[in-house]
C-alpha cells in the first residue's frame, strides 16, 4: 500500500435474511430470549412506555408517518412474537378496512425494515410454514433483545422484584421494583391514542404495571414505610375506587400512623364500590380487616409481611 493510499474498513453487512431454522416455533409465536448480539442492539433502544420513542445512540430518530409509528407501536407489544398481517390490519383499523389495507400495511413494515436495520423486523414469515395460523397473508416478526426495548427490561425487572418479594427480601423487591416503574414516562403509547389506548395487548402492559406497583407498596410496607404508602395509595384513590387488595394496603398504612377513622372510611368506599360493580358488599377480606382495625388487632404492626387475616385473598 503506497503512502497515498487509505485503507477503508469494511461495513459490516445488514442482516437482512429469514431468522436461521428454530428462530420460530410451530405456533408461529417465538419463545425464549432474544438473540441479537448486544454491542450491535445497544445503538437502537425502542420505547413504549409513554410516547412512543425511537432513540440512535440517544438521540431521537424519526420514523416517518403516523401508520408506520402505529406499526411499530403494536410489533412492540409482541416483541418477539409473530404477528399477522390480519392482527397488524386489526389494529389499524378495528371498524373497517379499507380494500388497499394489505398494501399499506407491508408499506409501513417496509419502511420500518429500513428505518431499523439493526432490529431485524420486518422479517416475512413463509405464507406455508406449517402450523402457523397467519395464513396466506403471512406475517412479521420484531426481534429485539431486553436491553433495546423498556418494556422487555420492565418486565425482567418487575420479574426479579416479585421472585425478591416472595423470597421476604423486603429491601431488594422494593428497590428492583421501584426502578422498574421508573421506566414508565406515561401511559404506554400514549401519542398513539386513540387507536392504541382499547388494543387489549395495551390494557395488559397497563395492569402489568399496577402489579408491579401493588408489589412495591407491598414491600414498603413490609419496610415499615407506612407513611409513604399513604401518600401513595391516597393519590391512586382519588382518581378511582381502590380494589380490595390495595384498599386492604391503604388500611393497614392509615391504621398504622394513627389514622383509624380514615381506614376505616376506605372500607367503606372500597366495599361500595364492589357492591356497584358487583351487586354484592360481601368483601370477606375487607371485613376481615375491617374487625381487625375495630378491635385494635396488634398483628397489625408486626413487622414483615402486611397483615393478611385468615381468607384474606388477593380481591385485586
Amino acid at each position: 500500500m503506497s503512502p497515498m493510499e487509505t485503507y477503508t474498513r469494511p461495513r459490516p453487512a445488514v442482516r437482512t435474511v429469514p431468522p436461521p431454522p428454530g428462530t420460530y416455533v410451530p405456533t408461529g409465536r417465538r419463545t425464549g430470549p432474544a438473540t441479537l448480539p448486544e454491542p450491535r442492539s445497544r445503538r437502537t433502544e425502542l420505547n413504549l412506555l409513554g410516547p412512543l420513542e425511537v432513540l440512535r445512540y440517544g438521540d431521537p430518530r424519526p420514523l416517518g408517518s403516523r401508520r408506520v409509528r402505529t406499526v411499530l407501536g403494536f410489533l412492540l407489544l409482541h416483541s418477539n412474537e409473530a404477528v399477522s398481517t390480519d392482527e397488524l390490519t386489526d389494529a389499524l383499523w378495528p371498524v373497517e378496512a379499507p380494500l388497499t389495507a394489505r398494501r399499506m400495511v407491508w408499506s409501513a413494515v417496509s419502511a420500518l425494515h429500513s428505518a431499523l436495520p439493526e432490529v431485524r423486523t420486518g422479517v416475512p414469515l413463509p405464507a406455508v410454514r406449517t402450523g402457523y395460523p397467519a395464513g396466506p397473508g403471512g406475517g412479521c416478526l420484531l426481534e429485539a433483545a431486553p436491553h433495546q426495548v423498556d418494556l422487555l427490561r420492565f418486565r425482567q425487572q418487575a420479574a426479579r422484584g416479585e421472585r425478591e418479594l416472595a423470597a421476604r427480601n423486603w429491601a431488594a423487591a422494593s428497590a428492583t421494583l421501584r426502578r422498574a416503574l421508573d421506566l414508565w414516562r406515561g401511559d404506554v403509547l400514549a401519542d398513539l391514542a386513540p387507536e392504541s389506548a382499547h388494543w387489549p395487548e395495551s390494557e395488559a402492559v397497563r395492569e402489568e404495571r399496577w402489579a408491579a406497583r401493588l408489589a412495591a407498596v407491598t414491600a414498603d410496607l413490609a419496610l415499615g414505610r407506612n407513611h409513604d404508602v399513604v401518600r401513595e395509595l391516597t393519590v391512586v384513590a382519588e382518581r378511582r375506587p381502590l380494589p380490595a387488595r390495595p384498599a386492604g394496603l391503604l388500611m393497614i398504612a392509615l391504621y398504622r400512623v394513627g389514622r383509624q377513622v380514615d381506614a376505616l372510611d376506605v372500607c367503606h368506599r372500597a366495599r361500595e364500590a364492589m357492591g356497584r360493580a358487583t351487586g354484592s358488599e360481601d368483601g370477606r377480606e375487607l371485613r376481615l380487616l375491617q374487625h381487625a382495625v375495630l378491635t385494635h388487632d396488634p398483628a397489625l404492626f408486626d413487622p414483615g409481611p402486611p397483615f393478611r387475616p385468615t381468607g384474606y385473598g388477593s380481591g385485586g
